[in-house]
Parts: C-alpha cells; structure tokens; sequence
C-alpha cells in the first residue's frame, strides 16, 4: 500500500521522455496515474474480454520501463528456460531453437486449471519488434507483438495480442483478471531480475 501512495505523489515535473509518450500515444494513451506508474517502474497491464452469443473477444496490452539499458534487460529477458526458477507459476518450460516454440507448463489459484500454452516466438537478442502467435489451447490463433525501444538510455517493454473465436468455459472476467494479474506478476518478476 505504501508504493501506491508513493506513486500518486510522483511530481508531474518528472515526466515521460517526449519520444517514449508520442511512440505510447499510438498504442495506449495513459492517464496521469499510469504515466506515474510506468515512471515508478511499476508493470501496466490491460485485458478486456467480451463475448458476442458464441464468440468471445480477448485484448491485452502491457507495458514497462526499466531504469536499466536494454543489452543487460534483453540478456535477463531471453533466457526463457530460467523462467521457472523465477516464476512461481511457470512450473515447466522449454524452447525449440529451430521452430521457435516455445511450451509453457503454468499453474496458479487464479488459473482455472494447469495450462500447457504453446506459442511460437523468436528469443529476442536486440532492441525491436517480436511476432508470436498460439497455435494451439483454448486461445488458439492468438496473435500478438512484443516490442523492446531504448528511451533515454532506458529499456522499455511494450505488448500486446488479439484473439477472437469460439467463446471458451472461461468466463470473461475471470479471464481478465489472471490475465492481467499473472502478467503483472511476471514483468514485476522479470524486472527485478534484469536489475
């Protein structure tokens, strides 16, 4: 609780760099108190899930800024197989270097049930923009971005990802909230460990 005061009483003097907020502007206008987060070096995460008779909607956006440059948070961010010795929740994880798949076995009480996600990416090695999708699980054709910018001499870490298809048992806002929640919780991870 005591951050999130500290947060709101960030000066609005200490402001976002002009070139991180017009890049921000075309992806996700964020408000005072999230421009003060970002600054905080606090993880921004947004899902919104709707369904439509038997079809169902999912997008999500996230966002960080690390104090670090990004050859030191790239090197943390890419060793993809140490995730599990971070990440309470990743219980299991590998990568296939030539497919670019990489399988993730998760379990948290805020999952319905264990997953096993499957999703084809490249392991980043440099500042750019990295495509992945799910080719498989109840989001399957889930497709989606991440993108790593130096700003200021700072790392800054933007995603996002769509999906539309058969609603899934999941119902909307459950899906919202480990969406976001889990998220959050694994950048708030990776960032301390890329210090």
């Amino acid at each position: 609780m005591k951050w999130f005061v500290l947060v709101l009483f960030i000066p609005l003097a200490q402001a976002l760099p002009l070139e991180l907020k017009n890049y921000l502007d075309s992806r996700w206008k964020l408000n005072d108190t999230e421009q003060k987060y970002l600054l905080a070096q606090k993880i921004l995460t947004k899902a919104d899930v709707s369904s439509f008779g038997d079809k169902q909607n999912f997008d999500m956006q996230a966002a960080a800024w690390h104090k670090r440059n990004c050859q030191r948070v790239i090197r943390k961010l890419s060793q993809f197989e140490l995730y599990p010795d971070w990440i309470s929740f990743i219980k299991k994880l590998s990568y296939n270097e030539q497919t670019n798949l990489l399988t993730m076995h998760a379990d948290h009480p805020l999952l319905p049930f264990p997953m096993v996600v499957h999703v084809i990416v490249e392991r980043p090695s440099k500042p750019g923009r990295y495509p992945f999708t799910f080719p498989t699980g109840i989001f399957r054709g889930l497709k989606g971005h991440f993108e790593i910018s130096q700003f200021d001499k700072k790392c800054f870490f933007y995603a996002e990802s769509k999906w539309f298809g058969d609603k899934s048992k999941i119902p909307d806002t459950v899906i919202e909230i480990f969406a976001e929640t889990l998220a959050r919780i694994g950048g708030d991870i990776l960032m301390r460990k890329s210090h």
